[in-house]
């Protein structure tokens, strides 16, 4: 039976661009494309990328068989710290909660630290002010007993409360609530009745799990983002529907699952690495497809850059996570991110030294090669500069003025006494820097060698440093994969849909008790089945994930462990417990098994409704010489060569499989531009992947590139 013909939209609204990729269920054909994103409202430029596609695919709307989204709004929210309009209820002599937490880890666990230095230090202003916190008159055990009841009174005085003052996003996070939800849901209740306008969040809801701090931090922001993420999911969904008629549409979370967009509004936390987690899925995918199951990604935006590491076809998890200043305790793809992207801006800080971000200048102004109105230098207009980066991108929409970056470099320049070229060289350099110390964050100091593994580079900037990055990493193997400029949306086409359900439950390996355990995995699988009924997926495609955090007696931080389906025995337990033992040793490098207890802190069931990923087809193949693909030759600027060197361009969707490109060389496609260092070589392989290797020295051409493209490597400003 032929597949059933239909047309999937995923959408990846970025700091820079909104990247757009289209998929035929029937042949897996993959159609891209991209249009700048649309900070005033994010919804506007969703809508133009979904008919941008469908005029240049030809596609009809009633085709449209749903729509993956992921989004940056929450994200956005939290950096831009939009925190004016917020409360918290906390139990009764927990005012400061905040400010304690925040002491607490402002000092706590560095090395050389002393013990005093919090209280020394002027502490960070809260996230939600003492004049804005209520204390709620009630206490429960860790137990779950209830040692002082919450009064309806006094439940509904607090909505009041916060309705006379005008505080329209309230996060509740009671003492202990994770062990017995029944205040916080009093107070939930009350809320609805008295301030029903007020956008609530409950811990217990939200991460009912111990740790009063993060917790309380994780459930504020989630209050703090549902106003934006509703409003921006209502008109979204407005907008998709006169547009496609009724069709599915899914967010993309943290997690590495989708979700529909009324679950998502219900805790759009969720949704704050949505966009990062689906470029981390969509390389682990492809990296499975064509034999590459040990990737580190380095997924290059606008704004930022994403690192996860991939070990044997899989993406790593996390249940803490730092953004900006806060750490989420969330459930989600464990990815390391910094403010280095191609908008990141080049300046010289105050001890006279030349930075890259993590300053951006996003979308609006844009760098200022972009013409409207940038003021400082960036990371764009630096590799325009040196002629590695074309005139134009997305397909000529987005035109470039070289002029301008020249004389902002060369206002750069001056204030270090340096030429220009060099400048814009060292700029590159620096960024590439900035992301090879945030690939040894997520390698080198959790004790992962990234010698050991191949860099999968994409994003609209990520293949153009990646060369550099392998240098200085040491990286043998670079991967940019087809459509590099579009992988993260490409990745809403190979997610499932996955929701999260957990439980404490604090348990010594010494005194078991798997009765217990049995029954709080039943429950949470109860929970996760109707989860996925809710959102109506089939019972043929509800699949279950179980995983226990566990840590040794004595340390606070866990280490999540893949519990087996079916009855939990005492040979079921023990391998797990054996499997945490053999984690600690590959993270940390030893362990205590046999002289330290283990503790299961929490459990964990992930629901998962599967969904089909698209067959790619494979690339043609074709000679060694990639003829075909020449566009032109231009110069070049490469610090090997010690200057501009006549260098090849290649169209990247002309290349064919067997294609060998020595470099230095440039190959462009429409969402992104691969440099192929002097001192590295590249082959594309039948699945479509640009595979980049280093080679011994440079080779020496005497014969020119061929015909070239105009003046675009000398460009006079």
């Amino acid at each position: 039976m032929a597949p059933q013909r239909g047309f999937r939209i995923g959408i990846d609204t970025g700091g820079t661009f909104t990247d757009v990729v289209g998929v035929r269920s029937d042949t897996g054909q993959v159609f891209t494309t991209k249009t700048p994103t649309t900070p005033s409202d994010y919804s506007v430029g969703l809508i133009q990328g979904i008919r941008k596609i469908l005029q240049e695919t030809k596609i009809r709307p009633g085709e449209v068989t749903g729509v993956f989204h992921g989004t940056t709004v929450a994200t956005n929210t939290i950096i831009e710290r939009r925190f004016e309009n917020l409360g918290l209820v906390v139990t009764a002599g927990f005012r400061h909660l905040l400010e304690l937490g925040r002491a607490w880890s402002a000092g706590a666990g560095r090395r050389g630290s002393h013990f005093a230095t919090p209280l020394l230090r002027v502490p960070p202003e809260a996230l939600v002010p003492p004049e804005r916190v209520r204390e709620a008159r009630e206490r429960v055990s860790a137990a779950g007993e209830v040692l002082q009841p919450l009064s309806p009174e006094e439940a509904a005085e607090a909505a009041r409360w916060f309705r006379e003052r005008n505080i329209g996003s309230v996060g509740i996070c009671l003492l202990h609530a994770y062990a017995n939800p029944r205040h916080e849901l009093l107070l939930r209740d009350a809320f609805a009745r008295e301030f029903p306008e007020c956008f609530v969040s409950v811990s217990s809801e939200v991460i009912p799990e111990p740790g009063e701090y993060e917790r309380a931090v994780t459930t504020l922001l989630d209050a703090c983002i549902k106003p934006r993420i509703k409003a921006y999911l209502d008109r979204s969904a407005g907008r998709i529907e006169e547009a496609l008629g009724e069709v599915p549409f899914l967010v993309m979370k943290s997690n590495g699952g989708v979700s529909t967009a009324r679950e998502v509004a219900k805790k759009p936390i969720g949704t704050v690495l949505s966009g990062p987690a689906a470029g981390a899925l969509s390389a682990a995918y492809l990296g499975r497809l064509s034999g590459h199951d040990r990737l580190i990604t380095l997924d290059g935006g606008g704004t930022s850059t994403d690192i996860s590491v991939i070990e044997a076809g899989e993406t790593k998890r996390a249940s803490r996570h730092h953004l900006d200043e806060f750490v989420l305790r969330l459930p989600m793809v464990d990815v390391v991110t910094i403010g280095t992207g191609g908008g990141s801006i080049a300046w010289r800080s105050p001890e006279g030294r030349l930075r890259v971000g993590p300053r951006s200048a996003g979308a609006d102004p844009g760098p200022i090669c972009y013409g409207k109105g940038g003021e400082a230098p960036t990371l764009t207009d630096a590799n325009l500069v040196l002629a590695r980066s074309p005139l134009h991108l997305a397909g000529g929409e987005v035109k470039l003025n070289k002029a301008l970056a020249m004389r902002a470099m060369r206002q750069l320049a001056q204030a270090f006494n340096m030429d220009p070229l060099e400048m814009a060289s060292g700029v590159v350099e620096i960024a590439a820097w900035n992301q090879a110390h945030a690939v040894r964050r997520a390698t080198v100091q959790r004790g992962i060698s990234p010698r050991d593994f191949a860099l999968m580079a994409f994003g609209g900037s990520g293949p153009l440093t990646a060369g550099l990055v392998a240098e200085y990493l040491e990286i043998d193997t670079v991967i940019v994969p087809p459509f590099e400029g579009m992988t993260s949306a490409f990745g809403l086409e190979v997610v499932d849909l996955v929701n999260d359900h957990a439980l404490p439950c604090l348990q010594s390996e010494e005194s078991l008790n798997l009765d217990d355990l049995g029954r709080a995995i039943e429950r949470l699988e109860r929970e996760a089945e109707n989860g996925l009924a809710l959102e109506g997926v089939p019972p043929h495609r509800r699949v279950f994930r179980r995983t226990a955090d566990m840590r040794y007696q004595g340390e606070a931080h866990e280490i999540e462990v893949d519990l087996p389906s079916g009855y939990l025995s005492p040979p079921a337990v023990a391998s797990a417990l054996e499997q945490f033992h053999l984690l600690y040793q590959r993270r940390y490098t030893y362990n205590y098994k046999g002289r330290r207890p283990v503790e299961i802190v929490q459990l964990r069931v992930n629901g998962i409704g599967l969904t089909d990923p698209p067959t790619l087809p494979l690339i043609p193949a074709g000679a060694e010489s990639p003829e075909e693909a020449y566009k032109g030759a231009r110069l070049v600027w490469f610090r090997e060569l010690g200057g501009f060197a006549d260098t090849p361009i290649y169209y990247r969707e002309r290349l064919k499989e067997g294609n060998f490109i020595p470099g230095p060389a440039v190959v462009e496609s429409f969402g992104s531009t691969t440099v192929v260092f002097p001192r590295q070589e590249a082959r594309l392989d039948r699945y479509g992947n640009l595979v980049i290797r280093f080679r011994a020295d440079v080779l020496e051409k005497k014969e020119r590139a061929g015909r070239p493209t105009g003046w675009h490597g000398v460009g006079a400003a």
